[in-house]
């Protein structure tokens, strides 16, 4: 069994939408988490919050994740986010940030860590740190582009991925790489794979999931059967293709688990543990259908 840590604050999500909503657990280490708990291994959660948050570690619990690295900070609230999902895509505010990760809490045993923030939790130099300390480090850089103005509200700005050189797996969304002005998933999996010399993970709605590292260039299309929530759905893909490579060092395989855990992940409204089996039943499938190309 794999001990894998997730850095990044655990969240209260409260997301709405047009006739219904609903107040979840979120952030990284809960659908991370979940993802490297559900196939096998061990997720530890490495996270802040407030009293206020308490019921999130029952939660977690729940999903099989690992709390005992979550330190609970009198007179500080819990990050919390507000996620409007609007015409296929959402709108974010951040009403409420517990205090930030310090290099302390990296002092843990773990095969590997995953790097999540979501609020600006984590720094560059927390990057560096985990870089010196752990063999393997996967950055999801969500929380350090993220700019909140006057009303809490979320935008993106582009940053320099320089301070993350020596990271093994870096994970980016559509709307990330956008902002940092690659125009294709391909693009972004390509270029900033050349520049870091990591596996960069890039998805895509309509483009499906790239993947760039050791030379090779792969693609697997999303074959979702049933959408209910997208909430968490990166992460879900960042951790479970952070399994895969761990396990078999196939980066095939592992986007083909990415790709399959996303799928099933997708089929519940909020956060729920996925089927083991079944997960792997579809990778094994889907590892089939990716396809190599041409850098």
């Amino acid at each position: 069994m794999l001990r894998i840590g997730v850095v990044g604050h655990v969240v209260v999500d409260e997301v709405v939408w047009r006739g219904g909503g609903r107040v979840s657990p979120g952030g990284v280490p809960t659908y991370a988490g979940l993802a490297i708990s559900s196939l096998g291994h061990r997720a530890l959660a490495v996270s802040n919050i407030g009293p206020d948050g308490l019921w999130l570690l029952d939660r977690l619990r729940e999903l099989g994740v690992d709390t005992s690295h979550v330190r609970v900070l009198e007179g500080h609230a819990t990050t919390r986010f507000r996620i409007e999902r609007v015409d296929g895509g959402r709108r974010m505010w951040v009403p409420a940030r517990c205090v930030g990760i310090d290099a302390g809490q990296l002092e843990i045993e773990a095969d590997a860590v995953y790097l999540g923030p979501v609020a600006g939790e984590i720094t560059s130099e927390l990057v560096a740190a985990a870089v010196g300390r752990f063999g393997k480090v996967a950055l999801d850089p969500q929380g350090l582009m993220r700019v909140l103005g006057a009303d809490s509200s979320v935008s993106l700005r582009p940053i320099s991925l320089e301070p993350f050189r020596g990271i093994s797996v870096l994970r980016f969304s559509e709307e990330e790489y956008r902002v940092l002005g690659y125009s294709t998933p391909r693009e972004a999996a390509v270029k900033a794979s050349e520049a870091l010399g990591c596996d960069v993970v890039a998805s895509s709605t309509s483009q499906g999931i790239w993947v760039c590292g050791g030379g090779v260039v792969l693609r697997c299309l999303v074959r979702a059967d049933r959408v209910v929530d997208t909430v968490g759905a990166g992460d879900v893909v960042g951790g479970a293709y952070l399994v895969g490579l761990l396990e078999t060092g196939d980066r095939a395989y592992a986007l083909a688990l990415a790709m399959a855990a996303v799928v099933h992940r997708m089929r519940f409204q909020g956060p729920a543990r996925l089927e083991n089996s079944a997960v792997r039943e579809d990778a094994e499938r889907m590892w089939e259908s990716v396809e190599r190309v041409s850098p």
